[in-house]
């Protein structure tokens, strides 16, 4: 079938008709190195000296990105965290910054460029959820949330983006929590949870037209210590409230990380992922 250049075509003309045989390219399957291959490319994930961001830290170096682990204040985590991740093969940059901090944030994002030469991924990890009831929350209280969940996203996103849209594109993905969505009593963390899928959001159709693909990654439960889920602690298991019936392990959180940051993405912006096992369906 021909298509004349610029002639409208519908949808069913797209695919061949109903029920045909077609075959349309399907973007990076073909390529032997599709297996959402992030080589060359350099990612900061912030809060990355344990846990869910030193998994993500992990994931993207095995897949050939360079990284740059930050912690608030604990440089030995985050720099056994670099050695782990240069052991793949890749280098990797230890950096400590608060990212309520805007100063500090820019001072990192600088270190990153001088070491690097470039920023390409985002992953604003990091999050603070202390559990206070509305009543008793002090607005420092209120504010220190803030800092950490919403001012630390819209700092670190403002530092890096100039060098994405340099480069001609870049990746950025939030964080938020299950309960920004389901209610808790911990109004702090949902609010400035809430307001970062807005950021989420805005960002994704500002700079959509310099190829900067801007996401939202939502968890729910986590066995942290699991890397396997045969290994999963017997707590983590058979629990109902879930339809998967267990928590998740931080390498399935990386995975999708992994799948944001490369080039399968491409046309994915502005989206809210939830990976919580069933436990929320939104």
């Amino acid at each position: 079938m021909e298509i004349g250049a610029g002639k409208p075509i519908s949808r069913r003309s797209a695919l061949g008709g109903m029920g045909a045989a077609i075959a349309l390219p399907l973007v990076g399957s073909t390529s032997p190195v599709s297996s959402l291959r992030v080589d060359g490319k350099v990612a900061i994930v912030t809060g990355s000296g344990r846990n869910l961001g030193r998994a993500g830290v992990l994931e993207l170096a095995r897949r050939g990105a360079d990284v740059v682990v930050n912690a608030r204040s604990n440089r030995q985590e985050a720099e056994a965290v670099a050695r782990e991740a240069e052991s793949l093969g890749v280098r990797a940059l230890a950096l400590l910054a608060d990212v309520g901090n805007e100063e500090q944030v820019n001072n990192m994002v600088d270190e990153v460029l001088t070491q690097f030469g470039r920023v390409d991924v985002l992953i604003n990890n990091a999050g603070f959820r202390p559990r206070h009831t509305f009543m008793e929350m002090t607005t420092t209280d209120w504010r220190s949330v803030m800092a950490v969940n919403l001012d630390g996203p819209f700092f670190c996103s403002k530092a890096v983006v100039p060098s994405m849209i340099s480069n001609g594109g870049g990746r950025i993905i939030n964080l938020s929590g299950m309960n920004a969505f389901s209610g808790a009593h911990n109004a702090h963390v949902c609010a400035s949870k809430m307001g970062a899928m807005g950021l989420t959001r805005s960002l994704a159709v500002e700079l959509g037209p310099h190829n900067i693909l801007v996401n939202y990654v939502v968890p729910g439960g986590w066995d942290e210590s699991a890397t396997s889920i045969e290994d999963m602690a017997p707590e983590s298991r058979g629990l109902t409230r879930i339809p998967l019936r267990r928590l998740g392990i931080p390498q399935e959180l990386a995975n999708l990380y992994a799948f944001l940051a490369s080039e399968e993405s491409s046309y994915i912006t502005g989206q809210t992922f939830h990976i919580n096992g069933g436990a929320f369906r939104y």
